[in-house]
């Protein structure tokens, strides 16, 4: 199973071309019932249409229901283990909220976290790719 970061699944949701070419293939690859989002990626994607810094031709909550049960990626609600290990990650990590805890979901469950962000990718306690 793969976990997808926020802009990752936004852009695998859009035609945007800014996924790598190695992204493409593993989400192309990997089954969608094996395919998962945080949670948290749900407000983060509703902060950003709120707040103009990215722009949806739809309804931002019809565009969040179209990119979850429509393409049957599943949502990883924060748990209380998840919740726990976002605020305890080992080693030297910022301090951005959600970025925590999508990695934590990333860890709690043994996921692979697909993400352009190079502060998560450098960390070495997160399988991440790009």
């Amino acid at each position: 199973m793969i976990l997808l970061d926020t802009h990752t699944w936004i852009w695998s949701n859009s035609a945007t071309g800014e996924l790598s070419g190695n992204v493409k293939k593993l989400i192309k690859k990997i089954p969608t019932d094996q395919r998962a989002v945080a949670s948290i990626s749900l407000w983060e994607f509703a902060m950003l249409a709120t707040k103009g810094r990215i722009t949806v031709k739809i309804d931002p909550k019809v565009w969040l229901d179209n990119a979850i049960k429509k393409t049957g990626i599943s949502v990883i609600e924060i748990s209380p283990e998840i919740a726990v290990e976002s605020c305890s990650l080992p080693g030297d990590f910022h301090n951005d909220p959600a970025d925590r805890i999508i990695v934590a979901t990333a860890r709690i469950h043994n996921l692979t976290l697909l993400t352009k962000d190079r502060k998560i990718i450098e960390y070495p306690h997160v399988n991440a790719l790009w």
